[in-house]
């Protein structure tokens, strides 16, 4: 049995972007021992950077990472759009490099030790985890009770644990150098993004044009088609990346290893809002470490959050699966009363509604107008 290790620790986390950043600032604050591992503290992710602004709040994020505030967005459907007031509700845009490098700096701050490397292998020896991360100078063994796998959508943790990623979608984007805007907008229909949508974002001081991709083969034309209609006869490089796709059946925690933000899928459906959901649910799983009850991490989880995550898959099935109910949703956008009802539930600001009810009163209001 090894017994030579560079560093022991009760929580090891891998990856530092959102959920593995807030993960360490709350367990270290707790006086839990904690290390996070983070390939490359100069990573710049790919993300639209949208997050809901209450998080500067809710978990003393300084402000000063809000590179711009979304008062209003506006959704466009082949007849039709519908300008939504976020005043209530408002959207920050962040730029992730320097939004995760001072988030992790707060964790260091609270007491967590930040080592830069790539996580290699684990194994399991008694009730413990030995894991390897190389470093650019060596590699090093950490000897841990609990691993967490926060290393995105590509996790290597959760490969090595069940043997696959987290199922995905693929998208196309470019940083188009322009005069930025102050709002954003969300396009859909099938000539752009089938079942899905195209976005335009404020980026700094560039422009964000995408849109999600199915498995078609004339899938990277729709792109080319929609940055076309916003900038004509742009050649900013393209570029891909994978959004996870929420499964009802997510995969928490196995062997003294957990799952949390994009590693765990843990991305709202038909919004793709990945940032603050990764945060809320690292908070949870901290939770649970502290209390050192593994089970409370999917039980809380599910409790807050898993009918609503549900209720937003049927909704892009309903409204999403053809241009006739697009051209339904945006018309419900369009009712101001209906728009900030759907907002608050959206925010988290009104009481959860019952599944089938939100469902059929949507619906409803649909087929009459």
């Amino acid at each position: 049995m090894q017994t030579n290790f560079d560093f022991s620790t009760n929580t090891l986390i891998i990856g530092g972007g959102p959920a593995g950043s807030t993960l360490a600032k709350k367990l270290a604050k707790n006086n839990i021992n904690t290390i996070l591992v983070e390939k490359n503290f100069a990573y710049d992710k790919p993300c639209g950077g949208g997050v809901k602004t209450i998080v500067f709040k809710e978990f003393n994020i300084p402000i000063e990472l809000e590179n711009k505030r979304i008062n209003e967005f506006i959704l466009f459907s082949p007849k039709n759009r519908a300008t939504i007031d976020l005043s209530e509700t408002p959207l920050s845009i962040v730029l992730r490099k320097e939004f995760d490098n001072v988030n992790r700096k707060i964790a260091e701050k609270n007491g967590a030790k930040l080592i830069e490397g790539r996580y290699k292998t684990l194994k399991h020896i008694d009730d413990y985890i030995i894991a390897q991360i190389k470093t650019k100078e060596k590699l090093i063994t950490i000897k841990t009770k609990y691993l967490v796998g926060a290393d995105g959508v590509t996790s290597s943790v959760r490969k090595d644990i069940i043997g696959s990623y987290p199922k995905a979608i693929l998208s196309h984007y470019s940083n188009i150098s322009s005069v930025p805007i102050n709002n954003c907008e969300f396009h859909f229909g099938k000539k752009f993004a089938k079942k899905d949508y195209s976005w335009v974002f404020p980026h700094g001081d560039k422009l964000s044009v995408g849109t999600f991709l199915n498995q078609e083969k004339t899938s990277y034309k729709l792109f080319s088609n929609f940055k076309n209609s916003i900038v004509q006869n742009d050649n900013t490089q393209t570029k891909g990346f994978y959004i996870p796709l929420w499964q009802n059946k997510t995969l928490f925690y196995k062997n003294n290893v957990f799952f949390v933000g994009d590693a765990a899928g843990q991305v709202l459906p038909f919004t793709y809002e990945g940032i603050y959901y990764a945060i809320k649910s690292a908070e949870i799983l901290a939770d649970a470490i502290i209390e050192d009850k593994p089970e409370l991490y999917e039980k809380n989880w599910n409790r807050k959050y898993k009918n609503k995550f549900k209720f937003f898959i049927t909704l892009q099935k309903i409204f999403l699966g053809s241009n006739f109910m697009t051209e339904k949703m945006i018309k419900f956008f369009q009712n101001k009363q209906l728009q900030q009802s759907a907002l608050k539930y959206w925010g988290g600001t009104a009481k959860p509604l019952n599944f089938g009810q939100a469902v059929l009163k949507i619906l409803n209001h649909a087929i009459k107008n």
